[in-house]
C-alpha cells in the first residue's frame, strides 16, 4: 500500500478503538498510532518514513529486505515490550494498533505478508495491487469514512 492508505488506515483504526484505551496522552497515542501505521516501511528505500530518517533509513534498507523482519510480528512484539518497559503500556498499545493497520494495508496485496518471517514463508495475501484503481477506491472510501466519523464526534 501507498503512504496516504496506511496513514488512513491508522486514522480508522484509532478513530474506532481511541475509546477503549485510556491512560496517557490522547494525541501522542494517536501519533504513535500513525507512527505504527508507516514504520514498517522502514526498509523500503522509496518510502516517505525511510526519506524522513535520512541516513538511518539509508541504512536499514541496505540491510532489511522490504517486507521482511519489520513486517513480521516477531519484530514489533520486540517493539511492543520495548515501549511498554521504557514508557508505557499504553503507548505500546497505540504503536501495536498502528503496526496492525498497516500489515493489514499489505495484506491485502497480491506481494501480501510473512507474518512469521523468518520462521515461515506462509503469506497473507490479496487483490489490491499498490497504486492501482482499487487502492484510490479504497483511499477515497477510508476519506469518507474518517470525515463520517468526525461529523459524527462534533454533530
Amino acid at each position: 500500500m501507498l503512504f496516504p492508505t496506511h496513514i488512513l488506515l491508522g486514522v480508522i483504526l484509532f478513530l474506532a478503538v481511541k475509546d477503549f484505551f485510556t491512560g496517557g496522552n490522547v494525541i501522542i497515542f494517536f501519533l504513535l498510532v500513525l507512527l505504527g501505521s508507516i514504520l514498517p516501511d522502514l526498509d523500503e528505500p522509496r518510502s516517505k518514513i525511510n526519506q524522513w530518517t535520512g541516513i538511518f533509513g539509508k541504512i536499514i534498507a541496505f540491510f532489511f529486505k522490504h517486507r521482511g523482519v519489520l513486517h513480521s510480528l516477531w519484530m514489533h512484539m520486540v517493539l511492543f515490550f520495548a515501549v511498554w518497559h521504557y514508557f508505557s503500556l499504553y503507548y505500546a498499545k497505540a504503536l501495536f494498533l498502528g503496526y496492525i493497520a498497516h500489515i493489514v494495508g499489505d495484506m491485502i496485496t497480491p506481494r501480501g505478508v510473512q507474518l512469521w518471517w523468518p520462521f515461515s514463508r506462509w503469506k497473507i495475501k490479496g487483490p489490491v495491487r499498490v497504486g492501482g484503481f482499487f487502492e484510490w477506491v479504497l483511499v477515497g472510501l477510508l476519506f469518507l469514512l474518517i470525515v463520517r466519523e468526525i461529523w459524527m464526534m462534533i454533530g
